[in-house]
C-alpha cells in the first residue's frame, strides 16, 4: 500500500515539475504540429520583425459582447490572436499587441470609428468591430529626412506640447518629436484567413516607411495621357494608371532614359519602343541592385497611338528581349493565344450575327492562381490578342505563373489578329493543344547581368554582375490596361467617374501593393487552409456520385429511346375526333418504361443507401477509436509508466 502511495506521489510530482516548465518557458516552448505550419511565420515575415527600425505597436479591435452567438467569428479571432502572439514573442520586444474590447459609447469604441474601422450591424442592433491597427512613431527629423517635400505637413521640434500637434494626411499624426504613422485592416474577413500573415506583415512593413513609393512609367504608350490628332484634344491617362495617382508618385521616364533614380521602387514598363542598349543597361541595372520591375508586353498593341495602325511598331513586342532571355524567359513576340473557352462574344456590326472572339479573352478565378495575394477575390480579368511566357532550359530564375489560358487553347500567328482579322476563319481553323499557356509570370532567385562589359561610360563605373534576389513580374498584354477592356468612364463636371465591370484595375492595384512592398513581403504566399476537409467521406462521395451519375445516364438513355418509339408508332396514326389517345403498342410501351423507371430509381437508392452505410461505418470506427481505443491505451501507456516507477524505486 505504502509503494502505491509513493508511486502515485512520484507521478503527481512529475505531473507538477512537467507543469511548472512549461509555464517557466511560456510562450516559447511551442510546437506546431499543424500540417501546413498554420501558426509557423515564414521567413519574410521573421526578416521583417528583425529589422524594425521604429517600435510597432498592433491594436487588435474585436467586440466581445456582440459577438457572443457568433461562435465561428470567435474562433477565427482566437486564431488572429494566437498568429498576433506569436509576432510579438518573436519581435524581441520591438512589437506589442493590445487586444481592445470596444464596447459601445466607450472612449475605444470612439477610438476604433477615428481610426477608420468598420462597425458591422448585426440583426439585434449591435455592431460589431473586428479591425486591427498598426502604429509606429517615427522621429519627425527622420521622416523628414527621407520624405522631404512628398509629404507637406511638418512640425518643428520646438513648437510645443502634444497639446499643439498638427493633423496630417490619413495615416499620420504628428506630435513635438514624433510623427505617429498608422495603417488599418478595416474588418479581418474569416474567409481571407489563408492571406491573413502577409496582411498583418504588409501593416507593419507599411507603418515603417516614411517616403512615399515611386512608380517610374517608361511606355511607348499613352498611358500617362497624350494627344489625339484627329480631335486636336488632349488624351487622359488611362483609367489603371490614373487611381494609382495620389496613393503612389508615379513619374513618367523618358524613353531614352541612361539611369534609372535611386528613388524609383517599381518599374513599370508597358510596351516600350525599341529601346537603346543604353536603356536597356539602366533597366538591368534596376533590376539587380532589388527595384522591382512589372512589365506588360504584348504582341499586339491594339491602343497603341492613333498613328500606329494595326496594334502598334511590331518591333517594340522584342524590345525587351535582351533582358527576358538573361532573366529566364522565352518570349514569343509573334504569337497569340486563341482559347475557346475563355473568348468573349462580340457585335460585328449591324445586319451580323455576334461571333466569339478566341483572341479576347475572360479570365475567371480557375485561370488565375487561387493561393495569390495579388489575385485572389477577383473575379474576371479581360485581355485581348495576348502572348505566353515559357521558361528557358538554362534560366538560373525560378519562373512561376500566375495567369493561364484554359487548355482548350492554341497559338497563332498575331498578324492574323491585326486590324481585326477574320473571327469566323479563327474558329474554323481552331485546333486546341491540350495545353495551358501561362500569361503572366512572376521571376524570382539569382540571375546576372544582360552587358557582363557594361555599356559606354559604365565599363569604368560600378557595375553590377548578379543578384541573388529578382523581382520581375511580367503580364503578355497591354490591352489589359485600357479602359476599354474593364472600365466604363464617365465626365462629370470636370470629374472623371470610373464605373468597373472587371477586375483588370483592381489586378493592378493589388500588384503595385505587392511589388512596393520590401523583399521578404514580396516572398509571402498564402498560407494553408485552416479547416480540414474529411477526404475520405469525400473521396465515398465521389465514388457513389460517379455511380449514381451512370444510372441516371442510363435512366436517360432509356427514356429517350421510348420517346422515340412513341413518336415512331404515333406517325401516320390520324386522330380519332381530335382526341389524342394511345394506341395499344404505345400504352404497351409506356407500361414497360414505367416498370424499368422503377427499377433503376430501386437502384438509385441503393446506390444512396451504401453510400450512407459506408460513410457510418467510417463515423463509426473513428468513435471507437476516439472514444475507446485511445484512452485505453493512454490508460496503459501511464499504468506501464507507474510500474516502471514502482520498479525502480524497489530497486
Amino acid at each position: 500500500m505504502k509503494n502505491k502511495a509513493v508511486s502515485l506521489t512520484g507521478l503527481f510530482v512529475v505531473f507538477i515539475v512537467a507543469a511548472v516548465l512549461i509555464s517557466s518557458l511560456g510562450s516559447r516552448a511551442r510546437v506546431d504540429l499543424t500540417e501546413d505550419g498554420l501558426y509557423t511565420l515564414s521567413p519574410g515575415t521573421r526578416n521583417i520583425l528583425s529589422s524594425l527600425e521604429h517600435p510597432v505597436t498592433l491594436d487588435l479591435y474585436f467586440s466581445q459582447q456582440a459577438s457572443q452567438d457568433l461562435t465561428a467569428l470567435r474562433a477565427y479571432e482566437q486564431r488572429v490572436e494566437e498568429l498576433l502572439a506569436e509576432y510579438e514573442m518573436l519581435s524581441d520586444g520591438r512589437l506589442r499587441v493590445n487586444v481592445i474590447d470596444p464596447q459601445p459609447f466607450s472612449e475605444e469604441e470612439d477610438m476604433a470609428a477615428a481610426r477608420g474601422l468598420q462597425a458591422v450591424p448585426l440583426n439585434n442592433g449591435d455592431s460589431l468591430y473586428f479591425g486591427l491597427v498598426a502604429s509606429a512613431d517615427i522621429p519627425v527629423a527622420t521622416a523628414a529626412a527621407d520624405a522631404d517635400a512628398a509629404d507637406p505637413a511638418t512640425v518643428d521640434p520646438q513648437a510645443g506640447d502634444e497639446d499643439q500637434a498638427e493633423q496630417s494626411p490619413a495615416g499620420q499624426r504628428e506630435h513635438s518629436a514624433t510623427r505617429e504613422k498608422f495603417d488599418i485592416l478595416p474588418f479581418l474577413q474569416p474567409d481571407r484567413e489563408r492571406f491573413l500573415e502577409y496582411e498583418i506583415s504588409q501593416l507593419i512593413d507599411n507603418v515603417q516607411s516614411v517616403k512615399p513609393v515611386v512608380i517610374g512609367v517608361l511606355s511607348g504608350l499613352d498611358v500617362m495621357g497624350g494627344f489625339d490628332p484627329r480631335s486636336g484634344q488632349p488624351t487622359p491617362p488611362w483609367m489603371a494608371l490614373d487611381q494609382l495617382d495620389g496613393a503612389y508618385q508615379l513619374r513618367s521616364l523618358n524613353t531614352s532614359v541612361d539611369h534609372i533614380d535611386e528613388d524609383v521602387d517599381v518599374l513599370m514598363l508597358i510596351q516600350p519602343p525599341v529601346l537603346a542598349d543604353a536603356t536597356l543597361f539602366a533597366i538591368d541595372q534596376f533590376a539587380l541592385r532589388g527595384g522591382r520591375v512589372l512589365a506588360f508586353i504584348d504582341p499586339l498593341a491594339e491602343n497603341a497611338p492613333a498613328g500606329m495602325m494595326g496594334g502598334g511598331d511590331p518591333a517594340s513586342a522584342t524590345s525587351l528581349n535582351t533582358l527576358l532571355h538573361q532573366w529566364g524567359v522565352d518570349w514569343h513576340p509573334d504569337q497569340v493565344v486563341l482559347d475557346a473557352q475563355l473568348g468573349l462574344v462580340v457585335n460585328q456590326g449591324q445586319g451580323r450575327p455576334p461571333v466569339r472572339h478566341f483572341g479576347l479573352l475572360s479570365l475567371t478565378p480557375d485561370q488565375l492562381l487561387a493561393d495569390d495575394i495579388v489575385t485572389a477575390r477577383l473575379e474576371n480579368i479581360n485581355l485581348s490578342s495576348t502572348g505566353y511566357f515559357a521558361a528557358r532550359e538554362d534560366a538560373t530564375t525560378t519562373i512561376d505563373p500566375w495567369l493561364f489560358s484554359s487548355t482548350d487553347a492554341m497559338l497563332t500567328d498575331a498578324n492574323r489578329l491585326r486590324m481585326g482579322g477574320d473571327l469566323l476563319e479563327l474558329q474554323k481553323d481552331f485546333q486546341p493543344t491540350g495545353e495551358a499557356y501561362p500569361l503572366a509570370v512572376r521571376i524570382s532567385g539569382p540571375a546576372s547581368t544582360a552587358f557582363p562589359d557594361g555599356v559606354g561610360s559604365a565599363e569604368a563605373g560600378q557595375l553590377l554582375t548578379s543578384t541573388d534576389h529578382l523581382a520581375v513580374t511580367l503580364v503578355a498584354d497591354t490591352d489589359v490596361l485600357s479602359d476599354r477592356l474593364w472600365v466604363q468612364v464617365q465626365n462629370f463636371f470636370g470629374q472623371r467617374l470610373a464605373s468597373p465591370w472587371a477586375d483588370n484595375g483592381a489586378l493592378l492595384v493589388n500588384l503595385a501593393d505587392n511589388l512596393s512592398g520590401s523583399a521578404d513581403l514580396i516572398s509571402l504566399r498564402a498560407r494553408g487552409q485552416y479547416s480540414r476537409p474529411f477526404e475520405k467521406v469525400d473521396e465515398l462521395q465521389r465514388q457513389a456520385e460517379k455511380q449514381f451519375l451512370a444510372s441516371e445516364q442510363k435512366l436517360q438513355q432509356q427514356l429517350d429511346q421510348v420517346e422515340q418509339q412513341m413518336a415512331d408508332l404515333q406517325q401516320g396514326r390520324e386522330e380519332d375526333t381530335g382526341v389524342l389517345t394511345l394506341s395499344p403498342q404505345q400504352q404497351a410501351a409506356l407500361d414497360d418504361f414505367q416498370q424499368e423507371k422503377l427499377t433503376i430509381r430501386k437502384e438509385l437508392r441503393n446506390v444512396q443507401h451504401e453510400l450512407d452505410k459506408d460513410i457510418n461505418a467510417l463515423g463509426t470506427r473513428l468513435k471507437i477509436l476516439n472514444i475507446f481505443v485511445f484512452p485505453v491505451v493512454f490508460t496503459l501507456l501511464l499504468g506501464l509508466l507507474a510500474w516502471g516507477l514502482r520498479r525502480r524505486q524497489q530497486l
